[in-house]
Order: structure tokens, then C-alpha cells, then sequence
């Protein structure tokens, strides 16, 4: 007699190959990123975009994605990524403060409510662009 416990039929291989798929894909970051704000470069040659990437499981940390695009038809490209506190309040321009230094450098400000602040500093130069995570704004 053969023992079934931990074998499965093709079909039914195919059906939780199928399931996973769809676990994964249900749960895949795209998913869960949303667009929070953009900004022109004061010289127009550049926008930075931040993105708020929700977590996993609920009351993680959110990820935040800073990215550059030279163009309205370029693509982006992410410069950096980081972790942001999240207290149950959806996030604000005080939580996420972006501006451009000059025409071709940025910071953006990440504040959570009860840890220190944190800071992205863009350097949009060079192609591609660079980032520096560093501690304070």
C-alpha cells in the first residue's frame, strides 16, 4: 500500500503552485506601494517621487522609496529606501517633507512621531542618481 500523506497528484501540485502564486502576488510590494507626493526640480530636469510601501502584517514599519525621474517619459529610478515608524495615523507632509537645495539636489525629511528624525539627501547630478541616508533633518 502506497502512502499519500506527503505526495500529491499532478493536478493537485498544479493547484497549490496556483495558490502560491496568487499568495504572492496578492501580497507583492507593488501592491502594497502607493505614490505619496512628487516634486519638479526648480530647473524642471528632474522630479523626485516618494513612494510609502505599506507593510506585511498590520502596525509594521513602513518602507519609504525616493526616487528620481530625469523625464516626463524616463523611468524612475530608486535612489533609496528606508524604514518609517508608523502610528496608525495615515502619514502627512510633516511626516514626509520634500524639497529640492538647488536644481539639482534634494532632501527629504522623514519624521515619525516618536523616533529621531532621519533624512535622504538626492544628488541628481550625475546620471544616475545618488542618495545618502543620514540621521537628523
Amino acid at each position: 500500500m502506497q502512502s499519500r500523506a506527503f505526495s500529491f497528484a499532478a493536478p493537485e501540485r498544479a493547484a497549490c503552485w496556483l495558490a502560491l502564486c496568487g499568495v504572492l502576488t496578492a501580497c507583492s510590494e507593488q501592491d502594497r506601494a502607493t505614490d505619496f507626493a512628487s516634486l519638479a526640480a526648480p530647473g524642471g530636469g528632474s522630479v523626485l517621487i516618494t513612494t510609502v510601501v505599506e507593510p506585511w502584517f498590520p502596525q509594521g514599519p513602513h518602507q519609504v522609496v525616493v526616487y528620481v525621474q530625469s523625464g516626463a517619459t524616463a523611468p524612475r529610478i530608486e535612489v533609496a529606501r528606508t524604514e518609517l515608524a508608523y502610528d496608525g495615523v495615515p502619514f502627512t507632509a510633516r511626516n514626509i517633507g520634500m524639497r529640492w537645495t538647488s536644481d539639482a539636489e534634494a532632501l527629504v525629511c522623514l519624521r515619525a512621531t516618536d523616533r529621531p528624525d532621519r533624512s535622504v539627501y538626492v544628488d541628481a547630478r550625475q546620471q544616475p542618481p545618488t542618495a545618502a541616508l543620514r540621521d537628523g533633518c
